[in-house]
């Protein structure tokens, strides 16, 4: 059954969200995919959030949901940073600008792997006839870790540095490993 209200109830999504959406949606916004992906972490450690019993767990998530809110407002200023550096014709400065706009995708990605890790235990400590959440924050999390992981991708590529390169490799390498269990 769908949530319903009577008009004289308040709408239970806060209008913040719409002009968020309609940001996004906008031609020529500086927010995209990489806002959109810290968003979606944001919105899996939550729905995580409110299913734990665990008072340390829940701080844990809402650290994590709060850091990917700042992400999603970052990583609109990163980006519109690399195209003034790239409009700018100063390469020393567009490179810089790129190393941070692969640093929030990284943050994001490091994000979603820690969700996921919360994900997995609480898919064993909640019966399966409630995972739908669990499932929801999961699949949440891996598109978020997935986008992120292309943008990281993709600005490495543009950057052209192999040792930089190597490093946010081992960076990304430690993060998954860390979050494995």
């Amino acid at each position: 059954m769908f949530f319903t209200y009577t008009s004289s109830q308040r709408n239970p999504l806060d209008p913040s969200l719409e002009r968020f959406l309609s940001q996004v949606a906008r031609r020529g916004s500086w927010i995209g995919g990489g806002s959109v992906a810290a968003l979606g972490v944001a919105a899996s450690a939550a729905l995580l959030e409110k299913l734990t019993l665990d008072p340390g767990q829940a701080n844990r998530l809402r650290t994590i949901r709060r850091r990917c809110t700042r992400l999603v407002e970052q990583d609109a200023v990163v980006f519109s940073k690399v195209i003034a550096a790239m409009r700018s014709d100063r390469p020393a400065q567009f490179r810089q600008a790129l190393r941070h706009a692969i640093d929030v995708p990284c943050r994001v990605m490091e994000q979603a792997y820690a969700v996921q890790r919360f994900g997995r235990r609480a898919r064993r400590a909640i019966r399966p006839q409630f995972q739908s959440d669990v499932r929801c924050a999961l699949a949440f999390a891996a598109a978020a870790a997935a986008a992120a992981h292309g943008f990281i991708q993709i600005n490495l590529a543009w950057l052209g540095d192999p040792s930089y390169r190597q490093q946010i490799h081992r960076r990304l390498a430690m993060a998954a490993q860390r979050h494995e269990r």
